[in-house]
């Protein structure tokens, strides 16, 4: 693991601690796992809704006047919430920040930093990924 990926995966790490997150990770808008907080039976569904985000995200950007959306937020009927945020990781490539949140757990606040923190540490290694 570089550097870099160990610092990602502790900033997810201290901010899954701080909101009791099961578990938060960065991926690529394809979908590609990039860091984790920890191991998860659902990872791979989780980075795969960076694509469906993705999707949303754009479209909602392009087609309405909502301008820059900043989180999309899924949650099921038992409950289950899933946030996933896009990072500024530079042009070159689109990453998400996606966070597994119990219910009746607050994220907004903790999200938020751990996005200023993880886009510092994106820049300029985004390219790399």
């Amino acid at each position: 693991m570089s550097e870099a990926t160990h610092d990602i995966v502790e900033l997810l790490r201290g901010a899954g601690a701080e909101g009791d997150f099961p578990v938060a990770l960065v991926c690529t808008d394809q979908g590609l796992l990039v860091a984790a907080s920890a191991e998860h039976q659902l990872l791979d569904d989780l980075a795969a809704l960076t694509t469906l985000a993705d999707d949303v995200i754009r479209r909602a950007e392009r087609d309405t006047a909502m301008g820059a959306v900043d989180e999309v937020t899924l949650r099921s009927r038992e409950a289950h919430r899933v946030v996933v945020r896009p990072l500024d990781a530079g042009p070159e490539v689109r990453l998400f920040l996606v966070c597994e949140v119990p219910r009746g757990r607050s994220w907004r606040r903790i999200t938020n930093r751990l996005c200023r923190d993880l886009d510092a540490s994106l820049a300029g290694i985004g390219p790399a990924l």
